[in-house]
């Protein structure tokens, strides 16, 4: 995979995308990038303290720039490599046309939970995630890196190609060991999963069908991997009623503190749309998403 060329941090003073600020530096150190830090001030927000301050948006920009740059300065980062910059406009939009405009390759957000939903993200990375036309990395506020530990998902799409080179990249460069991972799913599966919505359950196992999708992962990844390096890559296939379920497990079991995983996969694979299988993984893993997206992806309408 490429190095990062051009990376962007979006703040919104949350604890959360702190520790995404500090990763998203560091991401961009270790292959010498340009990184922008970018807060996006809501159209009505601007409004209101216009009417309540009688300040002009010029004004209220410039301070909240200089409050982007005290919090950069506190997070301890090395504020002098990053750029500042400050929008005003639906938070979405304006960080899909900025990303566009620079022709960002990773967009880093911290991940916003609640006490009832710690492991859920807030609207506008989950948005980012489906809509933005860069890769998206979702940062835990408990995120541990360098990342010893990634999972990546495989099922043998362009896309999920895409995300086993972006998992080895990131483990080369801290160290760490790469899981990936198929999930395969028998007819008797498939007929009983419904759509995702079964508990997750062992299914009648077939030896010769999980050896021939082993030796199919394996040349799959044959060629990404003959470069690796000291990187450990360990191709997994497992049989599984509920495909999400299964990864979900196995990061929890492993103690993977990232996931890399493609937004678009197999046409046929009816699991590997983002909103099904990437959407539950996204919103429910304990650990750091990275969000790989297809080729050609265009950023899509608010």
């Amino acid at each position: 995979m490429k190095k990062f060329h051009y990376l962007i941090a979006a703040i919104d003073f949350t604890p959360a995308c702190r520790v995404a600020l500090k990763e998203a530096v560091m991401r961009a150190s270790q292959d010498g990038a340009t990184i922008t830090a970018l807060h996006v001030m809501d159209s009505f927000l601007i409004h209101e303290l216009k009417k309540a301050l009688s300040l002009e948006p010029a004004q209220i920009v410039s301070e909240w720039t200089e409050r982007l740059r005290k919090f950069i300065a506190e997070s301890e980062v090395g504020a002098e490599n990053v750029r500042c910059e400050v929008r005003i406009g639906h938070p979405f939009t304006e960080i899909a046309e900025f990303c566009q405009a620079h022709e960002a390759d990773l967009l880093v957000m911290g991940a916003k939970g609640s006490k009832d939903e710690p492991h859920r993200i807030g609207a506008i990375a989950a948005k980012c995630i489906r809509k933005a036309p860069v890769d998206v990395l979702v940062v835990r506020e408990d995120a541990q890196s360098p990342h010893k530990k990634i999972v990546t998902c495989v099922d043998f799409s362009e896309n999920s190609a895409k995300a086993v080179q972006c998992a080895l990249h990131l483990a080369a460069l801290d160290g760490g060991s790469v899981d990936c991972l198929h999930v395969y799913q028998s007819a008797i599966a498939m007929s009983l999963d419904y759509g995702g919505f079964m508990p997750a359950m062992p299914a009648a196992i077939d030896p010769e069908a999980l050896g021939n999708w082993q030796k199919q992962l394996e040349e799959f990844l044959e060629p990404f991997t003959r470069e690796k390096g000291d990187v450990k890559v360990t191709p997994l296939v497992v049989e599984r009623m509920n495909i999400r379920e299964a990864i979900l497990e196995h990061v929890e079991t492993t103690g993977a503190t990232l996931v890399v995983l493609g937004t678009r996969g197999k046409t046929g694979l009816r699991e590997f749309l983002i909103g099904t299988t990437a959407e539950k993984i996204v919103q429910h893993a304990p650990c750091s998403i990275l969000a790989v997206k297809p080729d050609g992806f265009a950023a899509a309408a608010d």
